[in-house]
């Protein structure tokens, strides 16, 4: 007998430690970025932009302000009428997934929101929402905020959390760089204690110099709360090659997520597509060679210079299409 349960314990531990070990399987989901409404909901349009590197450049004195009453300011969270543009919208281009700026629903009551995605078949992938995480004061502000967000968002059970702490100002202080990412691993302790995964997410200023301050949070935060959501095509637009990160990310098993556009000679293309300065069937390869299932978000999102010939969901539609063909996946799943 006690032989008999020496073996079904030493093969419950061989089992456990087999799938300890196992590797990850290629199980990615293809997410539908949501931006792309908002540039074409305000009123001016809102366009996508790489900033001139702040310390080479010298931003220039803000214009006066004209007398008289300020303007309105322009509104991001949405309506109704708009809500179901999206959601109608997503759903004609063939998605499941999508990904929603936070301050887009605003102070709408989560019930409606459920509604929409529920008439439309489509599920909330995750959240994105910003803050800076420096100094103290600005990062109890920022990390209040946060957990309301994750507290309002819970009830949708989405997989993941992606947050932007980062700036345009240069590589930080070590100083701020330590409250940042004590910031960053807060916020990812309350992202996994409500069942998501916190993605950081980068635009152009962190992948400067180097790719410095997103380093920096590689290697200052705790790869049990933290993963990275890589931003292929700011980091190329800020002058460092995307790849090398991707790696880096990948290789030490913090890559959770990926956002992706594709541009030629570094203007954004109208939607997706073939070529372009960023070779994403090396992406693919990569990602499938690794057994990464995580979020693969398409983003496609004008510039002023884009020359857009089709509509919005024509543009998102052929996206769609051209995620499934490079990465092998579908987006309904």
């Amino acid at each position: 007998m006690e032989s008999s349960r020496r073996q079904f314990l030493a093969g419950t531990l061989a089992l456990a430690g087999d799938a300890v070990c196992a590797p990850r399987r290629y199980s990615p989901r293809i997410v539908c970025n949501t931006y792309y409404w908002v540039q074409w909901f305000a009123t001016p349009r809102k366009y996508i932009a790489s900033n001139p590197d702040p310390l080479a450049v010298p931003r220039p004195s803000p214009p006066a302000r004209p007398a008289g009453p300020r303007p309105a300011p322009s509104r991001m969270d949405w309506t109704d009428e708009q809500w179901h543009t999206v959601c109608s919208d997503a759903q004609y281009a063939g998605y499941r997934r999508l990904e929603v700026v936070a301050s887009c629903v605003g102070e709408r009551p989560l019930g409606q929101v459920e509604a929409f995605l529920s008439q439309y078949g489509l599920i909330m992938n995750h959240m994105w929402h910003a803050g800076r995480l420096y100094p103290a004061k600005a990062a109890e502000r920022t990390i209040a905020g946060t957990i309301e967000v994750l507290d309002k968002f819970k009830p949708l059970k989405s997989p993941e959390f992606f947050f932007d702490p980062f700036g345009d100002r240069g590589p930080l202080a070590e100083e701020d760089a330590r409250c940042q990412n004590q910031g960053l691993d807060r916020i990812g302790r309350e992202a996994r204690d409500r069942g998501m995964k916190l993605c950081v997410h980068n635009h152009e200023g962190p992948m400067r110099y180097g790719a410095k301050e997103w380093r920096g949070v590689m290697a200052g935060t705790d790869p049990e709360l933290v993963w990275m959501c890589l931003d292929m095509d700011w980091t190329w637009q800020a002058g460092t090659d995307p790849f090398p990160l991707l790696y880096e990310a990948g290789d030490q098993g913090r890559l959770g997520a990926v956002h992706m556009r594709t541009q030629h000679n570094k203007i954004t293309d109208q939607t997706m597509e073939d070529g372009g300065d960023i070779d994403f069937h090396k992406v693919a390869a990569y990602l499938k060679k690794t057994g990464f299932d995580g979020a693969l978000v398409e983003e496609s999102e004008p510039m002023k210079e884009t020359r857009v010939t089709r509509s919005l969901r024509e543009n998102k539609r052929l996206a769609r299409i051209w995620c499934e063909k490079v990465f092998g996946v579908s987006a309904k799943a």
